[in-house]
């Protein structure tokens, strides 16, 4: 069985809208006393106008947009979403039938921000953010991102902001180091050192002398850095924790943070994404 990311691996932003206006003009010529359902689990939803609208893929960027349906009793959380000429369920949309999809891959086509954006938005918004965590930010339609694929299915990212990519809060400045901007794990993943692995794999996809990572350290971040450096002790003056756009003077060694973080009560926050 393919799914959304198998087909729409060439599909284009305006062919993907103009299929969910297609969708919407069907639908307002509908019969509201028959309406079109889509079954969720043991839930059967009725499909009509009112729980039926548009969303943003980038967030502030109004451009390109996704048709998305809403449960009855909450009309925030998307429950699926219209991909490639029908509606699929959100655990549907982070899965993929092709086997070479495995592991760690960069973000370039359309159905791939499309699970970025649900594991951002819904998966991790909606279901797995911790009441103390600040939440990420939208990723843009350029953002340099990565799955992380597991038999099947996406399980994490991670988003750097590359060395000279402009910084949102501060449209004058650019960042001086790359930077891990976001990281996340599916909570039923954690504990297995997938968090490692991808600090490990951001490590080796940029050959800088000085790597950051976003201020403040998320749980998942520090417990990646913290068995790093227990696995590569010799690179103790490589990483740095960042804010703004990684000035000298707005870093600090990530050994530094991770000391100043076990001492905090209670806990830490999450990543904040300001940039």
């Amino acid at each position: 069985m393919a799914f959304p990311v198998d087909m729409l691996e060439n599909c284009s932003h305006e062919e993907l809208e103009n299929s969910a206006e297609d969708y919407m003009s069907d639908l307002r010529c509908g019969d509201p006393e028959n309406p079109e359902c889509f079954s969720l689990l043991n839930i059967t939803i009725p499909i009509s106008l009112s729980n039926v609208g548009f969303v943003p893929l980038y967030g502030g960027d109004q451009t390109q947009k996704i048709l998305a349906l809403f449960a009855p009793e909450d009309s925030l959380t998307a429950v699926a979403l219209y991909l490639a000429d029908q509606w699929w369920a959100i655990d549907d949309i982070v899965k993929t039938s092709v086997p070479s999809r495995e592991g760690l891959k960069q973000v370039s086509t359309l159905g791939e921000r499309v699970v970025l954006y649900v594991l951002n938005r819904i998966i991790y918004r909606k279901q797995e953010m911790e009441r103390n965590e600040i939440p990420f930010l939208c990723h843009s339609s350029t953002d340099y991102a990565k799955i992380l694929w597991k038999k099947g299915e996406a399980i994490g990212f991670y988003s750097v902001k590359p060395t000279g990519s402009i910084c949102a809060s501060f449209l004058t400045q650019s960042y001086q180091l790359p930077v891990l901007d976001t990281m996340f794990l599916r909570k039923k993943y954690r504990g297995k050192d997938f968090g490692l692995h991808m600090l490990e794999d951001f490590v080796d996809s940029f050959t800088e002398e000085a790597l950051g990572v976003r201020y403040p350290l998320s749980s998942l971040m520090y417990t990646a850095c913290k068995q790093y450096f227990e696995k590569y002790p010799g690179d103790h003056e490589l990483l740095w924790e960042v804010e703004g756009v990684g000035h000298w003077y707005q870093r600090i060694p990530v050994t530094r943070a991770l000391q100043r973080e076990t001492l905090k009560i209670p806990g830490r926050s999450k990543i904040c994404n300001h940039c």
